[in-house]
C-alpha cells in the first residue's frame, strides 16, 4: 500500500505540472506539508519530490523548498526555419545502418521506438488467443468484415470514448497497423500523384512510406512557438500548395512533444481554410498520467468539410509484432471503405478478437496502465544515468511516449556520434535519419522504453561516457 501511495501521489503532482496547474516558479508543498495533507510517512512524501526532481520538473533550493521548473512549450528548442524539399529527405544508407542496427543482437538499439518491449504481455495475449480460438474463428473467417470486425470497432469506439474521444464505429476502419493505414490514407484521398507536407523531424515510417511511393513531399520544421511553425507552413503552401499534411500532434516520434488542444484548433482552422487534408498519427496512448491527449479527430466539427484521418497502432501498446491497427476517418469514411474493400486483405481474424474481448473486458485499459506506468519509471531513471549530458546538450521535453530528443552543440555531428557508439555497441538514431538536411547534423535521439536490463543501465552509462569525450574532442 505504501508503494502504491507513493505511485499515486508521484502522478498526481507530475499531472499538476505538466498541465499547467503549477507553473514555472510555483513552489510546491514541503515534505512536511505534503505529508500531513496526503496523510503519508514523511519518507514517502520526499521520496515523492526526489523523483520529481528527477525527472526535471522541479528543483531543490537549500531551506526554501521544492519549485517547479518543468518547461511549459513543448520543445526546448526548433529545428530550422526554413522548408526543406524532396530532394532533401533521403538518407538511406544511414537510415539502414540503423534499422540494421535494430536485427544486430550484439548492439543495443537505443535507435528503435518499441515502447510495448517495456512489458511482458505473453501470459495475456495467450489468453486471449485462446479465447478466440474458443469462438469458431474459421467459421469467422468467412464472413464479410473488410471494414474490421464488428465487436472491435464498436469495442474501440467506446474504448476512445472512455478517453474523451468521443467516436463512433462506422468511422472506424481496422488495418493490418500504422503503414497500411497511412497507405490506404494515400490512395483512399487521392494523394500518390500531389504535393504532401510533413512535419520535420517526422517518424520514419512516414518517410519510408512515401519515400516508397515516390511522393513529392517538402517538409516543415517544427517550431517551439506553434504560431511560427502555421506560419511557416502557409508561406510554403502559399509557394508551392501542398494537398495534405501527414504529422503527429501527440507524443511525436522523434521529438516528443505535444501540441496543446488551442494549437491543434489553430491547425485545423489552417487546414480548413486552405483546404489541406489532415493525415495524424496519434500515439495519445502513450502520455505518461492524466487524461489521455486528444488527437486532431475529436477536436472536428461536422462543419469542417475537408477529410482529415488519425490512425492508431497496437504495436505500441499491446506487443510490438502485434500487426493491427485502425484509422478514424472524418468526412472521407466512404472513400476509404471503398478503397480498403477493393484494394487490401482482410487484417488477421484472430488478432481482431483478441483485442476485441481485451477492450471489452477492461484488460486492454489495465494493459495501458501498466505501461504507461512503467515507462514513467524508466522515463524517471534513464534521466538520473544521463544527468551528466544534461548540463552540454539541449533536450526535448517529454510528457510521453518512448524517446528524448538531444541538441549536440553546433558543429558536432551526430552521425559521427552514431559511428562512435555503434563500435561500443550501442546505437542512437542521428537526426539525419529522420531529415538529410544540415540542419538536422547535430541531433540524434535515443529511447527509455527497451526492457529494463543491465545491460541498458550499462549501454545508457556508456552513452554518457562516450558523448562526453565526443564532446571533448
Amino acid at each position: 500500500m505504501p508503494h502504491f501511495k507513493y505511485r499515486q501521489l508521484t502522478d498526481y503532482y507530475h499531472q499538476l505540472i505538466v498541465s499547467g496547474e503549477y507553473v514555472n516558479g510555483d513552489k510546491l508543498p514541503s515534505v512536511r506539508a505534503l505529508s500531513k495533507e496526503h496523510n503519508v510517512s514523511i519518507s514517502t512524501s520526499t521520496k515523492v519530490l526526489n523523483e520529481l526532481e528527477l525527472a526535471g520538473l522541479v528543483t531543490a533550493k537549500a531551506k526554501s523548498g521544492y519549485f517547479v521548473t518543468q518547461q511549459n512549450d513543448d520543445l526546448l528548442f526548433g529545428f530550422g526555419d526554413k522548408v526543406i524539399n524532396k530532394r532533401d529527405l533521403n538518407a538511406l544508407s544511414l537510415a539502414e545502418s540503423v534499422q540494421y542496427s535494430f536485427n544486430d543482437e550484439s548492439i543495443l538499439p537505443l535507435s528503435c521506438t518499441g515502447p510495448s518491449t517495456v512489458l511482458d504481455n505473453e501470459a495475456t495475449l495467450n489468453k486471449f488467443y485462446r479465447k478466440a480460438f474458443s469462438k469458431r474463428p474459421f467459421r469467422l473467417q468467412q464472413d464479410n468484415f473488410e471494414l474490421g470486425l464488428p465487436e472491435l470497432r464498436y469495442a474501440l469506439a467506446k474504448h476512445l470514448e472512455f478517453s474523451q474521444e468521443l467516436q463512433f464505429s462506422e468511422n472506424i476502419l481496422i488495418t493490418h497497423g500504422r503503414s497500411d493505414a497511412l497507405n490506404l490514407a494515400l490512395v483512399s484521398l487521392g494523394l500518390l500523384h500531389e504535393k504532401v507536407a510533413v512535419e520535420a523531424p517526422c517518424s520514419f515510417f512516414i518517410n519510408a512510406n512515401l519515400q516508397q511511393l515516390n511522393i513529392e513531399t517538402v517538409a516543415v520544421p517544427m517550431q517551439a512557438d506553434f504560431t511560427k511553425e502555421i506560419a511557416l507552413m502557409d508561406e510554403a503552401f502559399l509557394s508551392e500548395p501542398f494537398r495534405a499534411y501527414i504529422f503527429n500532434p501527440n507524443f511525436n516520434d522523434p521529438t516528443g512533444r505535444l501540441l496543446s488542444d488551442d494549437n491543434k484548433q489553430a491547425l485545423i482552422t489552417w487546414a480548413q481554410s486552405r483546404n489541406v487534408i489532415l493525415i495524424e498519427y496519434d500515439r495519445g496512448e502513450l502520455y505518461f498520467s492524466g487524461q489521455r491527449p486528444k488527437s486532431i479527430i475529436h477536436l472536428l466539427q461536422s462543419h469542417h468539410k475537408t477529410p482529415a484521418i488519425s490512425i492508431g497502432d497496437f504495436s505500441d501498446t499491446v506487443s510490438f509484432s502485434f500487426s493491427l491497427g485502425y484509422m478514424v476517418c472524418h468526412q472521407c469514411v466512404d472513400m476509404c471503405s471503398f478503397t480498403k474493400h477493393i484494394t487490401v486483405e482482410k487484417p488477421d481474424m484472430i488478432s481482431q478478437m483478441m483485442l476485441s474481448e481485451m477492450i471489452t473486458s477492461l484488460e486492454y485499459r489495465k494493459l495501458l496502465a501498466r505501461l504507461r506506468k512503467q515507462m514513467w519509471q524508466q522515463y524517471c531513471l534513464t534521466k538520473a544515468l544521463l544527468k551528466p549530458l544534461y548540463s552540454h546538450l539541449s533536450v526535448a521535453v517529454v510528457k510521453g511516449g518512448p524517446c528524448i530528443w538531444f541538441k549536440l552543440p553546433r558543429g558536432k555531428s551526430s552521425e559521427l556520434l552514431f559511428q562512435r557508439l555503434l563500435k561500443r555497441n550501442i546505437a542512437i538514431a542521428p537526426g539525419k535519419m529522420f531529415l538529410a538536411n544540415n540542419d538536422f547534423e547535430n541531433y540524434f535521439r535515443i529511447t527509455f522504453a527497451l526492457p529494463w536490463e543491465p545491460r541498458m543501465v550499462e549501454g545508457l552509462s556508456v552513452l554518457v561516457e562516450e558523448t562526453l569525450l565526443f564532446l571533448a574532442s
